[in-house]
């Protein structure tokens, strides 16, 4: 039985500290029903309820799809089927490089410090 007092003693910590972190990373102006502090607050005192309650009560609501744009499984994965490697491959339309690896300059100022001799 004292196995039992454990475990529900580690679910607790668990859960605390999961709510704590979720509460103090989530953006203020995300956080429903209660000001940010406060709920760090509910949180930190009211152990095992604090973080309870702030899972249903105030974590940000995830974004309602549209019924009318949600795509089922079955046509994300037909999607994914679709694509064609060679359109990553194209030059993208910006000026600059997208990567050092891409800018000439680049490339040729590491070859001298490289290289100095050539």
């Amino acid at each position: 039985m004292v196995w039992l007092g454990g475990l529900i003693t580690l679910v607790s910590i668990v859960l605390w500290v999961y709510a704590f972190f979720d509460a103090l990373t989530t953006p203020a102006q995300e956080v429903r029903n209660l000001p940010k502090v406060l709920w760090l607050v509910v949180i930190a005192l009211f152990m095992p309820v604090g973080s309870i309650l702030w899972l249903f009560l105030g974590r940000p609501r995830k974004p309602a799809s549209v019924l009318g744009n949600a795509a089922s499984p079955a046509q994300a994965a037909a999607s994914v089927d679709d694509l064609d490697p060679s359109d990553f491959a194209k030059p993208s339309d910006s000026p600059h490089p997208l990567g050092p690896d891409d800018d000439p300059d680049f490339l040729r100022d590491l070859n001298r410090r490289i290289d100095p001799e050539d």
